[in-house]
């Protein structure tokens, strides 16, 4: 506060003329301005000179600093000289008010302190905050903004679309035909992270890892073009190619890899529709062309082979002979009521099927030791044939004409008479005693009964054929023989075993 001066006069023992002034200062705070000891209150409190409020002596003009405090600190009866408490930023409106902010920069302005600019990498987002809160992320600002989850031009916004950087312009794949057509980019915040994605429909498989967003190859066999690549499903090389259940012979079924309904991760063997829709089960081994048993092994032979197939054979006994035959006319393993077949594995003894004809000796011949058998002796043959009662005929001692397939018999009825090649077993009374059938007519057979060694040797084929007359149907005749190279349409064999099947 201003200090206070009286001019008291000092009259006592002076007179008018030596009178002068003298000022005190009544109420200077200590600290102002000089204290001048030597004048004295008039002793009202003991002539103390200690400096109190009734002691202290004159305020005198000085050099010192007038500081902003409400005094006059020079004793020049002004207080606080110097100071603009409306524009000085270290006293504005009052002494001591500083203006200083967090990141700012202000002014004193009529007395009050005005935020006039952040600092360089500051904003002022929050009015009601003092000074620049906001620190900008990028340094120094970017003109616009760039896809990423930062403020790069520093106002506050982040990723604001109309200052957003232009995406690349190759980055979807927009292949013709495919869900992927039309994609553009958006920038958006996922798992990843901020920054341009590539809008695709449902149905691609996404990556993040890549660059456009698709994956590599697809990962989902479901039909549809995953990676829009216009190939759908590519990665799944084996679609559509022939499988398997993977088992073997009879047991064994195929189809077509698929993708698989329950795993979109995976393919499966559709065996719906394939080559064998009913495959069979485990079943004892015969001669079909087959693996019935499923073994891996197509009509096992051998008689080590405990899954060798049970040949269909008879056994006769007459006199000193004891040996197994056929029951049927040799046929090939794969023969069928209409073909003779093509397979040389082995011979079969199957009813219903086409005999194996058009073969040499020595095919014969190989053919039963493929079986484990082999051709049957001349004396063999016609005791199965004869039976125990010797008789001319398989079925009997009298001929009959149409019993068996022979060169009287009409295979097609109507018109001139038709001999053609019958299925083994298709005449039921063309039968021994025994139980084999057709040793009289529909083929000739090989037997191991050579009359002549000559080049190439000649055997005896016993039976007759379908074109044969009454007497080359008997049991007994022999007359009818061949060079071991002969292969003709009527002319088969039949195998023998000293062993039982």
């Amino acid at each position: 506060m201003n200090a206070r001066f009286i001019a008291i006069s000092l009259a006592i023992g002076l007179s008018s003329a030596a009178c002068g002034w003298t000022p005190y200062c009544i109420d200077c705070t200590e600290g102002g301005a000089t204290m001048d000891a030597t004048v004295s209150d008039g002793g009202a409190d003991g002539g103390n000179t200690d400096g109190a409020l009734s002691d202290r002596g004159a305020c005198v003009p000085s050099d010192a600093e007038e500081l902003c405090n409400g005094l006059d600190d020079n004793c020049d009866g002004r207080v606080d000289e110097g100071f603009d408490l409306s524009r000085d930023l270290l006293n504005c409106g009052a002494c001591g008010t500083v203006c200083s902010q967090p990141n700012a920069e202000l002014e004193c302005r009529m007395g009050a302190c005005v935020l006039s600019r952040c600092q360089e990498g500051f904003l002022d987002l929050s009015p009601e905050m003092p000074g620049c809160e906001y620190r900008c992320p990028v340094f120094p600002a970017a003109a616009r903004e760039e896809c990423n989850g930062i403020d790069d031009n520093c106002d506050g916004r982040i990723d604001e679309p109309e200052n957003l950087r232009e995406p690349p312009g190759d980055l979807c794949r927009n292949t013709a035909g495919t869900v992927c057509a039309g994609t553009r980019p958006v920038c958006a915040a996922r798992m990843a992270g901020t920054t341009w994605y590539c809008d695709y429909p449902m149905g691609v498989e996404y990556d993040r890892n890549v660059p456009n967003g698709i994956v590599a190859e697809e990962t989902r066999c479901d039909g549809a073009d995953g990676d829009c690549d216009g190939v759908p499903d590519d990665s799944f090389a084996m679609l559509g190619r022939t499988c398997s259940n993977e088992l073997q012979g009879a047991c064994r079924d195929e189809g077509t890899v698929r993708c698989d309904p329950m795993d979109t991760a995976r393919t499966t063997c559709d065996l719906t529709g394939g080559i064998n829709p009913v495959p069979g089960a485990p079943m004892a081994e015969t001669c079909n062309g087959v693996d019935d048993n499923c073994d891996g092994t197509v009509d096992n032979a051998g008689a080590m082979d405990p899954a060798r197939v049970r040949e269909d054979m008879v056994n006769v006994r007459r006199g000193a002979l004891n040996f197994w035959i056929y029951r049927y006319e040799a046929s090939r393993p794969n023969a069928s009521g209409t073909s003779v077949g093509d397979s040389t594995a082995r011979s079969c003894s199957r009813a219903g099927v086409r005999p194996w004809t058009n073969v040499g000796y020595a095919a014969a011949a190989a053919a039963c030791s493929s079986a484990g058998l082999r051709l049957c002796t001349g004396a063999e043959w016609q005791a199965a044939c004869e039976g125990a009662m010797s008789t001319a005929y398989p079925y009997g001692a009298s001929y009959a004409a149409n019993t068996c397939n022979g060169g009287d018999r009409d295979a097609v009825p109507g018109g001139m008479v038709d001999h053609v090649v019958s299925a083994t077993g298709a005449l039921a009374m063309c039968r021994s005693t025994d139980g084999v059938m057709d040793l009289s007519g529909n083929v000739k057979e090989w037997t191991n009964d050579a009359r002549e060694m000559s080049v190439p040797p000649i055997y005896v084929v016993r039976g007759g054929s379908y074109e044969s007359p009454e007497r080359g149907l008997t049991c007994q005749t022999d007359l009818s023989r061949a060079t071991s190279d002969t292969a003709l349409p009527t002319l088969g064999f039949r195998c023998c075993s000293d062993t039982a099947p």
